[in-house]
């Protein structure tokens, strides 16, 4: 096992209603939701490492609230040596919170398949990664939806001892390389902004004599109180510069107009409060340091807003006004005279800030990508409205815009982004515009601001792609010779604008900057302001939305095509939106730099995904997986209209090939491990494996799971599941450990971390890796060994646990197609059977005692510990059969299971598996004993 290092806390604040117990040790959180608390602080940490917090929590026997997944919160607060605090925007293993920084939720005590009955203390275990240069935490445990009060004890972290250099850690060359892309994945700093005397320029557009607030934090390792600068420069709409001074700026002979910031601490946080003189029409920025021979860096994204009179909730106001008033009142707050109580004041309006050209050909991403995602379907026919996987549903004549009829969070996700409008509008039956429109007003009068008929239409994604809609039915009827009355155009016309400060709100913030869903917003929020370049915020959307599109796609994917991402399907489509935005931004000259690199960047992604896809088109369902997608049908479609010029790539055409016989890709950077073996014909295998830890709370504990094909058909499978078709205790099954196939030592989930190939061997007739992993904790030494034939009739896979000394086991799982029956034909062979094929199941012990095994199928007896299911296409829940098998030893148990199609395959990987070489393999590799 490796070292770990134990650093103790230093209590740093007791909340007044915490009571602390007589030892230090001990820490009571009462139940004042939210506000109840207590506060460790640790030092001395190692920065770009895994560190575990583990403490015990006593529950108060009277807990009401025993099967919530979020009873209490953990806030965490990194700092740098100096105690000052920085803004990481993501943190490998925690999720952005607006109380704290960052937070991690306790389950209660029958969370995660504990039984229900008397309470017991338990065992709280968060594993994250410390971002460089933290060197400080401040933990929070904070009160959440406990009734009672708890008590936590014993609070540490553990970090695990690392070579001070590749070169020191005894890996080969091919693995330091995956080492170097998994830091580079977990470099949560990566986008940040070098300053030197050397200006960083950003360029915001303005209103004349209107605030803009520009917020972020400058981090200053140097010694000493060495300060940095922002120099400010105004141009009109012609680009010209208007000459200083400015308003309570300084100006210097030799930068021109600046503002001093001071970096007293190590970690600086600043806000320019800038108001634009007359004529300004927009600002460039430039942040730097003031002296050549000092670095330091600037924190990014950026935040960006406008002053308080031009947020949404205060033009909203709390009049609930409709999509025209909160136009005007924007109007009114912009200081622009209309001839306001006139009857023609709509008309007004529209003339003057609609530009009939720029809304022709609107740059809209979402329906593009839905078309390359699902070809060209059908959602609307006459009445009759089919949304994703789903049936058909008839459309009421006036929807009440609450409707819910399959029970789905997917469902209604869809339906209130009205992106089903567009198709209605383009149907070859006359009238389709004209429904479409009136629908579109309908769902506009039913549901003003902050008082939606169905909450999730505020989603982000609903949102944003309910923004590109109704944009295209403005563009629409504009262009059409028999548009809707002019009170309808207006209708969109307003609501597009008031969508856009939603969005200019929401991105600017950067609540979702390490998402998909971050660069569908911005990209919403750009097709607004091209589509309006004459409305006077335009240039503002604009300036906030580029910068974000392009940091966006910086944080979600590395120069090495490596995903933060876990999903396959997101990969795919954030490849998608990357392809879309470079086309759509081929005439802007300012993008062409970030367009180049982008394409790059994509292309190597690519060929990862094109590599990992199955012979039967589909990717394997690792993380979050929508169902009802052919995924090698999405590529195609995506390459011929948008990827023509990635095809040069000789890697890429390579893969795009698909070459039959035997294939075997190392893919750390991609964190899969897959191999196939394809003749063009019906009987393909196809096996993969998954090293990605989930680096978020919300994401699948499915690191070192695997999905097993072979003769055409589909054996061992992934539960799939996604966050919009389920939710509540199916959603936390299926993103458990327990839904995945790999293995959980002594009962206890996994957390975050990662894996890493340690070893690929050839062998023959056969491949074997050895995998390493820290989603266990600091006291379990992980390994995953896997050995495939070549033809993939027979696979085996060995889990290697090493511990204290002490009692030890592990519980492996197998989930298995609905379509396969498993039974176990004796205690030391199970079989699984489908149409005319056969899997044998062969249990095998290393080191240690094989445990037996089992079957369940469907069990629903406690919702917190359901198991025997997979995902339905539409959402919930189907069963299916897991087979569960188990190995205990004492310090270490090893032992694993051969999966073959027949008695030839399963005694060619036996006979293999006793062979000299292999033994001594395995002998070297871990220190399991044949």
């Amino acid at each position: 096992m490796p070292a770990a290092r134990c650093i103790f806390p230093i209590p740093a604040d007791i909340g007044a209603d915490a009571l602390s117990a007589v030892d230090s040790s001990r820490y009571v959180v009462s139940n004042n939701n939210r506000w109840s608390r207590i506060t460790l602080n640790f030092e001395g940490l190692d920065s770009d490492s895994w560190c575990e917090l583990s403490f015990q929590i006593d529950w108060n026997p009277q807990e009401e609230n025993r099967a919530a997944y979020d009873l209490a919160a953990i806030g965490f607060d990194f700092l740098m040596e100096d105690g000052s605090s920085i803004d990481f925007a993501y943190v490998p293993g925690l999720t952005r919170s607006q109380i704290d920084p960052h937070s991690w939720h306790i389950g209660g005590p029958d969370c995660n398949g504990r039984h229900n009955g008397p309470v017991h203390p338990g065992k709280v275990s968060c594993t994250f990664f410390v971002p460089s240069p933290a060197r400080k935490l401040a933990v929070s445990v904070r009160s959440w939806r406990n009734s009672h009060p708890f008590t936590i004890r014993d609070p540490k972290l553990f970090q695990t001892a690392r070579p001070t250099s590749l070169q020191d850690s005894g890996l080969n060359e091919a693995d330091q390389a995956h080492q170097t892309s998994a830091h580079e994945l977990s470099d949560v700093r990566r986008t940040w902004r070098t300053l030197t005397a050397e200006p960083v320029w950003y360029k915001y557009g303005v209103r004349p004599e209107h605030q803009l607030l520009v917020r972020g934090q400058i981090i200053n390792e140097n010694p000493g109180g060495e300060g940095a600068l922002a120099r400010i420069v105004y141009r009109n709409a012609e680009g010209e510069e208007l000459p200083p001074p400015y308003p309570d700026i300084a100006v210097a002979p030799s930068i021109g107009a600046f503002i001093d910031i001071p970096v007293h601490r190590q970690a600086r946080r600043f806000t320019l409060d800038l108001l634009p003189p007359p004529r300004a029409a927009s600002i460039e920025i430039g942040f730097q340091t003031w002296h050549a021979e000092v670095r330091m860096e600037l924190v990014v994204p950026l935040e960006v807003s406008l002053g308080d009179e031009l947020l949404l909730e205060n033009i909203s106001g709390d009049d609930l006004p409709d999509a025209w008033a909160f136009l005007r009142q924007t109007l009114a707050k912009l200081g622009l005279e209309l001839p306001f109580g006139g009857s023609k004041v709509n008309s007004a309006i529209f003339k003057q800030f609609v530009d009939p050209e720029a809304l022709r050909s609107p740059l809209t991403f979402h329906h593009k990508l839905k078309s390359v995602q699902w070809g060209a379907p059908t959602t609307i026919n006459g009445r009759e409205l089919v949304l994703s996987n789903f049936p058909s549903w008839r459309l009421p004549e006036a929807p009440k815009w609450m409707e819910d009829p399959f029970q789905s969070l997917a469902w209604r996700l869809e339906f209130q982004s009205l992106s089903w409008l567009v198709d209605l509008a383009n149907e070859a039956e006359a009238g389709g515009l004209t429904r479409a429109i009136d629908l579109a007003v309908l769902w506009s009068q039913a549901n003003p601001w902050g008082h939606a008929q169905d909450p999730i239409s505020a989603h982000p994604l609903s949102l944003s792609a309910r923004t590109e809609a109704l944009l295209t039915l403005l563009s629409l009827n504009v262009r059409s010779q028999r548009s809707a009355a002019f009170e309808k155009s207006f209708t969109l016309f307003s609501e597009v604008v008031r969508h856009a400060f939603a969005l200019a709100q929401l991105v600017s913030q950067n609540v979702f900057a390490h998402s998909v869903v971050h660069i569908h917003a911005a990209c919403a929020l750009l097709s607004a302001a091209r589509a309006l370049p004459k409305f006077p915020l335009a240039s503002y959307w604009s300036s906030v939305a580029l910068p974000q599109i392009q940091e966006g796609f910086d944080r979600l994917i590395d120069r090495e095509g490596g995903f933060v991402e876990q999903s396959l399907h997101f990969r795919l489509e954030i490849i998608s939106l990357g392809l879309i935005l470079a086309r759509m931004l081929g005439d802007v000259p300012e993008t062409r730099e970030f367009r180049d690199e982008l394409t790059t960047r994509l292309t190597k992604g690519l060929q990862n995904v094109v590599s990992a896809t199955d012979p039967s088109g589909s990717l394997p369902p690792f993380g979050d997986a929508p169902q009802g997608l052919h995924h090698a049908s999405w590529l195609r479609r995506l390459l011929s209209v948008y990827g023509t010029t990635l095809l040069s790539d000789p890697a890429l055409a390579a893969a795009l090939s698909y070459p039959t016989g035997k294939k075997i890709f190392s893919l750390p950077n991609a964190g899969l491990i897959t191999a196939r073996y394809y003749e063009r014909n019906a009987h393909w295998s196809y096996f993969c494996a998954s090293l990605d830890g989930h680096h978020s709370e919300h994401g699948h504990s499915d690191c070192t799971s695997f999905v097993y094909s072979t003769g055409g058909a589909s054996w061992i499978v992934d539960p799939k599941g996604s966050d919009f078709c389920d939710a509540g205790s199916a959603r936390q099954y299926l993103i458990s450990a327990r839904a995945h196939n790999l293995a959980i030592p002594d009962e206890r989930e996994p957390t975050a971390g990662t894996a890493w190939i340690e070893a690929h061997e050839t062998l023959e007739g056969a491949n074997l890796f050895q995998i390493g992993t820290n989603v266990h904790g600091h006291d379990y030494d992980h390994r995953r060994i896997i050995v495939c034939l070549d033809d993939l009739h027979a696979i085996a896979l060995f889990d290697h646990f090493t511990t204290q000394a002490r009692p030890v086991s592990f519980d492996g799982f197998l989930h298995f197609d609905p379509r396969v029956t498993a039974a176990i034909a004796s205690s030391r062979l199970g079989i699984g059977y489908r149409k005319d094929g056969r899997l044998q199941i062969i249990p095998r012990v290393l080191k240690g005692q094989f445990s037996g095994m089992s079957i369940d199928n469907g069990r629903s007896d406690r919702q917190t510990a359901l198991q025997g299911f997979v995902a339905q296409a539409t959402g919930g829940l189907q069963p299916a059969n897991v087979l569960r098998y188990r190995f205990s030893g004492h310090g270490t148990v090893c032992g694993g299971v051969l999966l073959a199609t027949s008695e030839r395959s399963a005694g060619t990987l036996a006979d293999l598996l006793k062979t000299t070489s292999v033994k001594n393999l395995f002998q070297r590799l871990s220190t399991a004993v044949f």
